[in-house]
Parts: C-alpha cells; sequence; structure tokens
C-alpha cells in the first residue's frame, strides 16, 4: 500500500471518529454501576481518557519539500470514576477496553526559501515554567526536534565469516 493511499485511509478514520465520536470511544455509563435511587441521590460518574502509549513512525516527506509527517499511533484508556452522594470515591469505578486510535501528524512546516520550520499545531501548549517534567502531559507537546528531521542510519547487514 502507498503512504498516500494509507495517507488518505487515516484521514478518512479521523474524519469518521470526529464525525461519530461515539463511534470512536467507548463510554462510561453510571447506569452501569448504580441504581436509580444512587443516581437520583446524586452518584455521579467522570470519564477519563488517559493516554497510555504513544508510537510515531519515522519521518517521512509528502505534500512538497520541507512538509514532514509521523504517523501517529495512541492508545487511550477510559477510566471510569465513580462518586457516591457525598463524593466520596466509589470502588464500583471501572475501566474500558483500550482504544487505538492511528493519525497523520505534521511535524515540519516548508518554507518559502525551500527550507522546513518546526510545525506548531494552534492548540500546543507550551511547558509551564513552574511545573516539572516527570509531572507535565509530554503528549501535547509540539514536535521538539530538528527540521528537517534527520534520517535514520541504514542498519548494517552483519557479514558472514568463512569457517576454514
Amino acid at each position: 500500500m502507498t503512504r498516500t493511499r494509507v495517507a488518505i485511509i487515516v484521514f478518512t478514520v479521523s474524519v469518521a471518529a470526529a464525525a461519530f465520536p461515539g463511534a470512536a470511544w467507548a463510554e462510561c455509563y453510571l447506569e452501569n454501576v448504580a441504581s436509580p435511587q444512587e443516581i437520583a441521590d446524586g452518584w455521579t460518574i467522570h470519564e477519563d481518557l488517559r493516554v497510555v502509549k504513544q508510537v510515531d513512525s519515522a519521518p517521512y516527506e509528502q505534500g512538497g519539500r520541507g512538509n514532514w509527517f509521523v504517523d501517529r499511533e495512541k492508545t487511550t484508556l477510559p477510566l471510569c470514576s465513580v462518586f457516591d452522594d457525598l463524593g466520596a470515591y466509589s470502588l464500583r469505578s471501572y475501566m474500558l477496553q483500550p482504544v487505538v486510535t492511528k493519525v497523520q501528524v505534521k511535524i515540519c512546516q516548508a518554507t518559502a526559501g525551500g527550507g522546513s520550520v518546526p510545525f506548531v499545531p494552534p492548540d500546543a501548549k507550551p511547558q509551564p515554567s513552574d511545573t516539572a517534567h516527570e509531572v507535565f502531559d509530554s503528549y501535547k507537546r509540539s514536535y521538539a526536534g530538528p527540521c528537517p528531521p534527520v534520517r535514520p542510519a541504514p542498519v548494517p547487514v552483519p557479514r558472514s565469516r568463512k569457517k576454514g
């Protein structure tokens, strides 16, 4: 399958997921774990979509010289946290099956001079200055590598030894 065809498929799946979010994500339902009386008394549920894994492909050029992309596969774990009428965390909380999504992500933008600069998406947030690196959500950062990206060196093929 060509990269263009893969990109079209990824784009189509992304549009479908945006248009029909219920089909793309599992949903938490309070009715699964609480009785109608408990719900009436004020029980609530909070859905937390926790990113547990993110893998990027090798960078590739597409759509003109200087435009670089990666194919990103993200695994999200939906956590359904249940709280009773007093606001206490309930042991009835549960997790849903992991959801895997694949999207094409632009990492470098072509410049007029034929070069390339890091592409910063409009929703990218810089790391807060008062937040330790370990605490900050690394999945919301823009690409921090060089543009154009460094191509990985080819893996050398080991030579066989002749016995004799």
